[in-house]
Order: structure tokens, then C-alpha cells, then sequence
């Protein structure tokens, strides 16, 4: 109220004042509506793993459509195993076509006008096998469920490790470059001074131009895996990413995932398939038990006649099964055998694909836990050791440009290991994950 009486004030003085107060308060009303989103994400924090998968689960396109298909399955099984729809019947029998009554439907006594209704009824048996199989439909299209959300969760998770990965070799170039800088400074000293030759201070200087050769390529793929990584959870690719997960340990036994290999998402699909199958080869064997139907008709015939009904019963006869039934049911069965040969195959390699990833995630977090201990610090001490042997007259240029050279693949093959390490973790630690294997 008290902003609103100055204004007044203001504006007996100067009609116009008040004018431009309004205006430039209605300019900042819109700046801060427009950053409104900008201080929304950065309130989000860094990108973890953990985000990225979670957002991509909600909105891949893999994942709605397996979804979808999961809801037709589920739509169209109330249908399975029901009475097929019943048959109108209607015609004309006895219809003279030479005599002088040709053509006529009430002069013979004998032609009738008739109408009726079929109704086929296969055995009881069939209807079960085919309710069970609509169940195995919906089974099959469950783990493609699971199998999708797997692939996806694991797809997400190697596109933000990378992504990582190159973000964190990139600032770690990006720290060592001023030491790189100090070595081609020093190389110019000491070729100005004649401690050194040609060689050694183009050495120490190409240095310099390879490191800031890394550090460009590194920005390209830094992009490259955001644009990746933008696949699967668009805008928010472009998040600060959190630091890459290689203390995080699993939320299950390692052991109990050799025990459950079967029950893993990737071979859900699989096991339903096989499933599927024997219920098909039951389906092919029903077909040897006769369906039968039943047709009730109504008759009219001239008006000097009486009006008839007819009751009817059909009873299939699968009396050629050699030729009929037979064939489809060893078909049914060579498809089981195929499919059981299929999922022996996906759990032998499943098997050995944990078992690489337990050896992966296990012994490189002792290798990280090496180079954290001992490898990069001795790699910066000695990178700094002979950088100030060198100030101090007592060491080789060369040296000190080769000890900096160790220390950034050092650094770099460090980045890699936790990339190696995390994407371990990753492949396990879904395979148990209740939000990807629902």
C-alpha cells in the first residue's frame, strides 16, 4: 500500500514517472516468469544414474509400447475359450424345378420355407487349453515387459556412464593442462639457457598441443553422449551429471543371482515362450476329441400343410489323424524342443555374463581402490618429483615431460576403470531392481 501512495505522490509531481515505474516493474515480473524453469532445473541438482534411468522408464517408447502390447493381450483373453457364436440357418427345401409346380413354394406339399439356429460345441477340454493358452499370451507379453524395461534401464545406464566418463576424463585433462604449460615454459628456459636441446623443449611444448588435442576430442564426445543420453531422457541430458556409482553395493546376494538365472528379466520372455508352446502342442492333441453342434429348424410349408420342426446333432469324426491331427502335433513338438534348446542357450549365457560382470565390478573396485591407494598418487609424485629435480639442476627435462605423460593415462585409464566398474554394478544391481523388473 505504502509503494502505491508514493506512486501517487510521485505522479502529481510527474504524470509520467509513475508510468515508467509501472512499466519497468512489469519487465522484471517477466524476466523472473521466464527464468522460472531455468531456476526450477537447477534447483533439480546433478543428474545421478539412478534419475536418468527412473525418467527414461516413464517415458520410452519401447517401454509404453511393450505396455501396450501387455494391455491387448490382457483385452482379448475374456474371449478365449467361449462358445463360438451361433449360426442362423435359413432356406428352402424340397423345391420342385420341373414339373408345372416348378418354382412354387406352396404347391407341393413337400417344399418348405425353414428357419433355424446352429450352435457348435467344441469339447470341454479345448475351451480350457484355449483359455490357457490366452493366459500364456499374456505371460509372454509380461516378460517382454521385464525384458524391455531391463533393456532399457541397462541402455540408459550405459549411455550415462559414458557420458560420465567423459565428463570426469575431460576436467581431469583439463587439471593437469597447467602443469603441462609449466614443463613447455620450462623447456623454452632451458633451451634459452642451453640446459636443454631442440628436442627437449619441442618435446615439452608438443606436449602442450597433444594434451590440448585430448581435451577437444573429449568435448566432442562429451557431446556425442549427451546426445545419447538425450534419447532416452531429452532436455534433461544437458543436467549436470553426478559422480559415477563404484562404492554402491547390490541390493541382493551375487550368489543368489547364479541360483535365480531363470527368474532374471532378460530370459522371462523365453521361459513364457516355452510355456506357450507345451500348451500349444495340448491344443493340437485336443483336436483328436470330436466338437459337436446341434441345429434346430422351423418349417413352413403350403397352407394345406402342417408346419414342421427339425432338431439336428453333428458330430465331427477326426478319423484320418495320421493325415490331419498328427502332423500338427509333431510340428507342436519339434517347436518345444526348439524352444527348450533356446532357453538352455540364453541361461548358459546369461550365466557366464553374470559371472563376467561379478568379476568385473569385484576385482575392479580393488583395482580402484589400488590406484586411489597407491597408483595416482605415486604417479603425481613422481610427476612432481621430477619437475622439481629439474628446477633444482639435478634432473632431465625429458624426464619430467614423461612423467606428466604417465600420470594423464594414469588418470585417464582411472576414469575408464569406473566406467568398467559402474557398468558392472549396473547389469546386477537391475537385474534384482523392483521399479525396472515389475
Amino acid at each position: 500500500m505504502r509503494l502505491i501512495k508514493n506512486i501517487l505522490l510521485e505522479g502529481t509531481m510527474n504524470p509520467f514517472k509513475h508510468i515508467w515505474f509501472a512499466v519497468t516493474t512489469w519487465n522484471r515480473v517477466v524476466t523472473l516468469v521466464l527464468l522460472c524453469p531455468l531456476v526450477a532445473a537447477a534447483d533439480e541438482g546433478p543428474l545421478s544414474l539412478d534419475d536418468a534411468v527412473g525418467k527414461a522408464l516413464q517415458e520410452a517408447p519401447q517401454v509404453t509400447a511393450s505396455a501396450a502390447t501387455l494391455e491387448a493381450a490382457m483385452a482379448v483373453a475374456p474371449s478365449a475359450g467361449r462358445l463360438p457364436d451361433p449360426e442362423l440357418v435359413t432356406g428352402v427345401d424340397n423345391l420342385p424345378v420341373t414339373s408345372t409346380e416348378r418354382y412354387s413354394l406352396t404347391r407341393d406339399f413337400m417344399t418348405m420355407r425353414k428357419i433355424g439356429v446352429m450352435q457348435t460345441f467344441p469339447s470341454g477340454e479345448k475351451r480350457r487349453l484355449q483359455g490357457e493358452r490366452a493366459e500364456r499370451e499374456i505371460a509372454v507379453a509380461q516378460g517382454e515387459v521385464r525384458k524391455t524395461r531391463f533393456d532399457t534401464s541397462r541402455a540408459v545406464a550405459e549411455a550415462w556412464i559414458a557420458a560420465a566418463v567423459a565428463e570426469e576424463s575431460l576436467a581431469r585433462l583439463r587439471s593437469l593442462k597447467p602443469d603441462a604449460q609449466l614443463r613447455a615454459s620450462a623447456g623454452r628456459a632451458a633451451l634459452a639457457s642451453g640446459r636443454a636441446s631442440a628436442a627437449e623443449a619441442l618435446s615439452a611444448q608438443s606436449l602442450v598441443a597433444e594434451l590440448d588435442e585430448r581435451i577437444l576430442a573429449l568435448e566432442q564426445e562429451r557431446q556425442t553422449r549427451r546426445a545419447q543420453l538425450a534419447r532416452w531422457i531429452s532436455a534433461d541430458a544437458e543436467r549436470p551429471l553426478a559422480g559415477i556409482p563404484t562404492d554402491r553395493d547390490l541390493t541382493h546376494s551375487p550368489e543368489l543371482l547364479l541360483t535365480n538365472v531363470p527368474e532374471h528379466p532378460p530370459l522371462a520372455p523365453v521361459l513364457a515362450k516355452l510355456a506357450e508352446a507345451q500348451t500349444e502342442v495340448d491344443l493340437a492333441r485336443a483336436q483328436k476329441r470330436p466338437d459337436w453342434s446341434a441345429e434346430f429348424d422351423y418349417a413352413q410349408r403350403g397352407p394345406d400343410y402342417s408346419n414342421m420342426v427339425s432338431l439336428e446333432f453333428h458330430i465331427a469324426l477326426p478319423l484320418f489323424a495320421k493325415n490331419r491331427q498328427n502332423p500338427v502335433i509333431a510340428e507342436k513338438l519339434a517347436l518345444v524342443r526348439a524352444q527348450e534348446a533356446e532357453r538352455d542357450a540364453e541361461v548358459r549365457m546369461h550365466t557366464a555374463e553374470i559371472r563376467t560382470e561379478l568379476a568385473q565390478w569385484r576385482r575392479g573396485r580393488e583395482r580402484l581402490q589400488n590406484y586411489q591407494a597407491e597408483i595416482l598418487p605415486l604417479a603425481r609424485d613422481r610427476s612432481r618429483a621430477a619437475i622439481a629435480s629439474y628446477g633444482a639442476g639435478r634432473g632431465d627435462l625429458r624426464l619430467a615431460t614423461d612423467s606428466l605423460i604417465q600420470e594423464i593415462n594414469t588418470q585417464l585409464e582411472y576414469v575408464q576403470l569406473e566406467g568398467s566398474v559402474a557398468n558392472a554394478w549396473a547389469s546386477l544391481y537391475f537385474l534384482h531392481d523392483s521399479e525396472v523388473s515389475k
